[in-house]
């Protein structure tokens, strides 16, 4: 156990080797170390909000990044359409008349009496419940179809009667149905140009997309 030890004034003296602080001296230095504990509690703080911060801004920066890609993908695949859509437009006019002449062409190539019983046929289908009909065709076609109005009724049961006319007037292709609902001409220009207007219709929309595009 170690020896009591009594500190009295006659015993109480300061090594000369060693330095002397002062009172005020001292309180300075412990009003600086407590800005240094702070400084650091406040560089740590810092640190950590800096941190945050950057991860913040990393994170802003790829959906940044993420937006511009998204956007440029889009702009390729706008630019992809308004040219398809150029195209289509160039090349729609042409596309019609080559429709067209394909479609007389093939018409032209049929049996002509299949033609003329299928024009008939098609003037009856806006009928019902009809008791007589007038139905005029070319004189050229008049004897063909005429050996064939029974067999034309038996897939129209709802008509009675085809009052068939040879009329001068008309050319091979002309079918031209009277009833009591009105007149009903089903000749092949008459589908022709129903087709072509359908063709037309197709034209403008693109021709209206193709519009449309030069303003993306």
């Amino acid at each position: 156990m170690a020896t009591p030890f009594l500190l009295t004034a006659s015993n109480l003296c300061v090594d000369p080797a060693c330095k002397m602080l002062k009172g005020n001296d001292y309180l300075t230095y412990l009003e600086a170390k407590k800005v240094i504990e702070q400084g650091s509690a406040q560089a740590v703080d810092i640190a950590e909000k800096a941190k945050v911060a950057f991860q913040q801004e990393k994170k802003k920066g790829y959906l940044a990044g993420l937006e511009e890609s998204q956007f440029e993908q889009a702009e390729q695949i706008l630019t992809v359409v308004s040219r398809t859509i150029n195209y289509l437009a160039g090349i729609e006019k042409s596309m019609v008349d080559i429709l067209l002449t394909g479609v007389k062409k093939i018409i032209g190539d049929f049996d002509q009496e299949e033609v003329a019983v299928s024009l008939v046929k098609s003037a009856l289908q806006h009928v019902r419940n009809e008791k007589q009909v007038t139905i005029r065709v070319p004189q050229s076609q008049y004897s063909m179809i005429k050996g064939r109005v029974s067999e034309i009724l038996e897939e129209y049961a709802g008509v009675g009667f085809i009052d068939l006319v040879a009329d001068e007037r008309l050319t091979m292709g002309d079918c031209i149905m009277e009833s009591e609902i009105g007149l009903v001409e089903t000749s092949v220009d008459v589908q022709l140009r129903a087709l072509q207007k359908r063709f037309e219709k197709i034209n403008a929309s693109v021709a209206g997309l193709h519009n449309d595009s030069d303003t993306l």
